[in-house]
């Protein structure tokens, strides 16, 4: 089944129900003081007609949800993307918030605590919990039972375009002609709340349909997907590989390489507040007389870690993806690049996995032949460059937020200066290229915010903190007051959970940050990236829009 352009400006009648008058409500009760009622019963929004959507409901239920009454709506887009909306039959007040995935997605899971449903660290954000806003998610058009699957990509080119930028707006149409259809109205505010891949899937909206979203809040974002998952990821585990394939470095010696890392880099309150300011050598911890510790690190593992750090590179030092990992992220590092000894399949069953998938199933039109393993990928400018061909579906790096800003659009991006999962350097290439399209930093101001948070991991993801400092992050707040009163964000204080070291700290202040300012020039290891895709990746008009023709799918870019 084809994709098709889905229409935007529909009519109460275009979307009605056959043989219901939507302006004559049935007798569901009184609504609360500023509260919005529905116009019919959760029983006879199943008979809703979404096909100008592209969209099929597949049942309705009332159900209860933290203690609200809600219309729990499921269905399908075209041609199989699974999807999932509450909305309230008592305590609406007219929002929508649709929410991102992660990873390679394949799972609907409407998250009422989580405003983003995959971050993890994030607060509840109390209208969303209390059941005032309209919730939506999907599944970017695959079910799995692996978030490293990609197998539902190997032989549908389709798919491989409701993953790169089609679902969340074909969601977007679909919920908002049920909230027309549900309650009468359009909703007041849309806001679109995501991190990692639903931080990339974030930045899709705001570059390719600009008029969707009100508010959107771009978390962690995968935005540079193509070298991130066909470079970063598969990186991580072949340098912890040795000639035998087992691990170089295991999960025990992360607490003193962080420790030693802390000590070299932190401030006094424990917090590193930029880790491209950070000149930690590794070689600093050296095993003595070569003897093998817990406490400090090999030849062989001082090569290695060094190699985590600077991130991807071809022979000749270049770059092949925005930087490696970060200062700082040495904890969460276990069970992403490495794990306990005892583990024998590693390096092969961490990160590495999702970027395998992604190589051997979504990478290229022609699948490989002989399918990539962590050993086999090959760390080359021309690698890179093949890569390139299907960025313009998957990656979110076209700079031009012109559209978006004239629609009044605000947007609040934020990524962790200790991401372990999605280094932070690519979102600050990818905002500074924002600010030299723009008209400078200051002119970006108007609907833009970048916050970098300290210490942060990406995501707990069974470590048993969020970071060092562990915060609990909040952005929701600060967007809506932005959308529906003006009031443009400034500082945010964040609530500090814990820490390993430093003075004691109940709150960490972070300031919007100015990109554009010099970088920290130093001989650390996350200094000074020579990023080959620098220039190409961040450029106007660089995505891909594709549609059919008879049987070739077509793609190219827009004037």
């Amino acid at each position: 089944m084809r994709i098709t352009h889905v229409q935007t400006a529909l009519t109460l009648a275009s979307i009605g129900l056959a043989g219901i008058i939507v302006a004559s409500p049935p007798a569901l009760g009184a609504a609360a003081e500023g509260t919005i009622a529905p116009v019919m019963s959760c029983e006879a929004l199943a008979k809703a007609d979404l096909t100008r959507q592209d969209a099929q409901i597949t049942s309705t239920a009332t159900a209860t949800r933290e203690g609200h009454a809600y219309c729990d709506v499921k269905g399908y887009i075209s041609p199989v993307t699974q999807f999932e909306a509450l909305l309230p039959l008592e305590t609406w007040r007219g929002d929508y918030l649709q929410q991102g995935c992660g990873g390679l997605c394949g799972h609907v899971d409407v998250d009422l605590k989580d405003p983003s449903r995959t971050s993890g660290y994030q607060a509840s954000y109390a209208p969303l919990m209390n059941g005032e806003m309209v919730v939506a998610a999907d599944d970017e058009g695959h079910e799995t039972a692996s978030n490293g699957d990609g197998e539902w990509a190997k032989t549908d080119p389709e798919l491989r375009l409701v993953f790169g930028y089609l679902s969340e707006h074909q969601l977007a149409q679909a919920a908002k002609a049920l909230i027309r259809t549900f309650y009468g109205r359009e909703p007041a505010y849309s806001y679109f709340s995501g991190v990692s891949d639903g931080g990339h899937e974030a930045l899709v909206l705001a570059q390719r349909y600009p008029e969707d979203f009100n508010g959107i809040i771009a978390g962690a974002p995968a935005n540079n997907w193509a070298a991130l998952g066909g470079m970063f990821e598969t990186w991580v585990a072949q340098t912890n590989r040795n000639a035998e394939g087992k691990q170089i470095l295991t999960a025990e010696k992360l607490p003193a390489l962080h420790a030693a890392v802390m000590a070299a880099c932190a401030n006094k309150q424990g917090v590193i507040e930029d880790p491209r300011a950070c000149t930690f050598d590794p070689a600093s911890i050296r095993c003595a007389d070569g003897v093998d510790r817990q406490d400090c690190l090999t030849d062989e593992q001082v090569k290695m870690v060094r190699d985590e750090y600077r991130g991807p590179h071809d022979a000749q030092g270049r770059n092949l993806f925005d930087g490696g990992e970060p200062y700082g992220s040495e904890p969460a590092w276990s069970f992403w690049l490495v794990m306990p000894a005892a583990d024998a399949a590693a390096p092969g069953d961490v990160y590495a996995t999702l970027g395998i998938a992604y190589l051997n199933d979504m990478a290229f039109w022609s699948n490989p032949k002989t399918p990539y393993t962590v050993g086999s990928v090959p760390f080359t400018a021309d690698m890179h460059q093949q890569l390139e061909q299907l960025g313009g579906i998957y990656n979110a790096t076209d700079p031009d937020l012109d559209a978006f800003r004239a629609h009044g659009g605000k947007i609040i991006i934020y990524h962790s200066w200790a991401d372990q999962a999605i280094p932070p350097f690519a979102t600050l290439d990818y905002y500074r290229a924002v600010a030299n399209q723009m008209g400078g930093y200051q002119a970006i101001q108007s609907f833009s915010r970048l916050y970098m948070v300290p210490g942060l991991y990406h995501c707990p993801c069974g470590q048993p903190v969020d970071g060092d400092p562990a915060t609990t992050v909040q952005f929701m707040p600060q967007l809506v007051a932005w959308v529906e009163h003006g009031d443009a964000p400034g500082d945010i204080v964040l609530p500090v959970t814990a820490q390993s070291t430093g003075e004691h700290l109940t709150e960490l202040t972070i300031s919007p940050f100015d990109p554009l300012k010099p970088a920290p020039q130093n001989n650390g290891l996350n200094s000074n990236y020579d990023y080959i895709g620098a220039s190409s990746d961040y450029r106007k008009g660089n995505a891909l829009w594709c549609s059919w023709d008879g049987p070739t799918l077509a793609c190219s870019p827009r004037s």
